[in-house]
């Protein structure tokens, strides 16, 4: 269900114990719907994948806690990961340094990304006209050789 702001902020404001009602009726829908085989919570090692899992498990006691092992993780989350029962452990096919440079760095939006690749499509686009001063990497006046001014 989509949320407007003032749904949001008036969500951000309720009380503790109306978040956990909350949660635990949307856990409680996705069982309803999938059964409690078909529903997994993604498990970070991290506080708030934590309090969901807990949250889940006093509700559902055999649902799936699942971890992704990207190798960026420090050494005392996998630690804890493994100290915890029912986890799935998944490893990526490929590691996070082949997935940027197979795929690019993960942006914050579609829209930051977009900008980025535009960006880099008219530096490479300067770059083969020979308008980019190497040693400056500013945009300089063809005829001049001087940096240009706005």
């Amino acid at each position: 269900m989509a949320r407007d702001l003032w749904q949001l902020k008036s969500m951000q404001a309720a009380p503790l114990s109306v978040k956990v009602a909350l949660t635990k009726d949307r856990i409680r829908e996705w069982v309803n719907e999938y059964g409690e085989d078909g529903v997994y919570v993604s498990f970070s090692g991290g506080k708030d994948s934590t309090v969901l899992l807990t949250i889940a498990r006093e509700m559902f006691p055999s649902i799936k806690g699942v971890f992704v092992d990207t190798g960026l993780e420090y050494p005392e989350i996998r630690n804890f990961v493994r100290s915890c029962d029912n986890i799935e452990w998944l490893k990526p096919k490929l590691n996070f340094k082949q997935v940027i440079e197979k795929y690019g760095y993960p942006f914050i939006s579609k829209e930051v990304s977009e900008r980025v690749y535009f960006a880099q499509r008219y530096l490479t686009w300067l770059k083969s006209r020979n308008s980019i001063d190497r040693q400056t990497d500013r945009q300089t006046d063809r005829q001049t050789d001087r940096p240009c001014t706005v």
